[in-house]
C-alpha cells in the first residue's frame, strides 16, 4: 500500500510540475489577438530603424535575423487567428518579408495562400503579377503562367493595356521570357519601319 500511494505521489508531482505556467523558467503568456498585434507592430519598428540605418550607410549589411522574426511573428498571428480581418495583413508581410530577403520561393507560397484565403484582397493585381511573373522568369511555367494571366483577366476593372499585355503573353506561352522580349522588340521594329515607310 505504502508503495502505490509513494508512486501515485510521483505522479501527482510530475503532473503538478507539466501544468506549471513556469517552464524553464519563462512564464506562458496567453496568446491573444492585440498582443500578437502589439509584437509584429515591435518588429515592423525595428525593421524600420534598420532601414533607416541602411538609407545612411552604404556598408550596412541586412539583419536576416530581424526578419525571420517578423515573419514568424506574422505567422503567429495567422496560425492562431487565420479568421481574424488582421490574418490578411499578416500574410501580406510574410510575404513581402521573404521577398525582402530574396527568399523568392517562400514568398510565392504565401502570396498563394493570401490570394486563396483572401481573394478580394486589397493589391489582389499585384500579387497576381507578381506571381504570373516568378513562374515566367524565374521558373518557366507555361501552366502557371496561363492560371495567372486567366485570374487577371477575369478583374472586370482591368485597364485595356494592362489586358493586352495578359492576352500577348497567353498568346505566346510557348516561349520563355527572353523569347518574349525578343518577340517584342522585333514587332516594335517592325512597327517602326512601317511608320517611316
Amino acid at each position: 500500500m505504502k508503495k502505490i500511494i509513494f508512486i501515485l505521489g510521483v505522479l501527482l508531482t510530475f503532473v503538478a510540475c507539466n501544468n506549471n505556467p513556469e517552464v524553464d523558467g519563462d512564464i506562458k503568456e496567453d496568446i491573444s489577438i492585440e498582443g500578437l498585434k502589439a509584437s509584429i507592430k515591435e518588429m515592423d519598428d525595428s525593421l524600420m530603424l534598420l532601414m533607416e540605418e541602411a538609407v545612411k550607410s552604404p556598408s550596412y549589411k541586412m539583419n536576416r535575423v530581424a526578419y525571420h522574426e517578423a515573419i514568424n511573428r506574422n505567422k503567429d498571428f495567422y496560425f492562431n487567428f487565420p479568421n481574424d480581418p488582421f490574418a490578411e495583413t499578416a500574410l501580406s508581410k510574410i510575404a513581402a518579408l521573404y521577398l525582402q530577403i530574396n527568399v523568392e520561393s517562400e514568398s510565392v507560397k504565401w502570396r498563394d495562400t493570401l490570394l486563396t484565403k483572401f481573394p478580394n484582397t486589397e493589391d489582389k493585381i499585384g500579387l497576381l503579377e507578381l506571381q504570373m511573373n516568378y513562374y515566367d522568369f524565374n521558373e518557366h511555367n507555361p501552366e502557371k503562367i496561363k492560371y495567372y494571366a486567366d485570374q487577371l483577366l477575369a478583374i472586370e476593372n482591368l485597364s485595356e493595356e494592362r489586358r493586352e499585355q495578359y492576352e500577348f503573353r497567353l498568346k505566346h506561352l510557348d516561349k520563355t521570357f527572353e523569347e518574349l522580349i525578343e518577340l517584342q522588340m522585333s514587332e516594335n521594329e517592325d512597327q517602326v519601319e512601317t511608320v517611316e515607310l
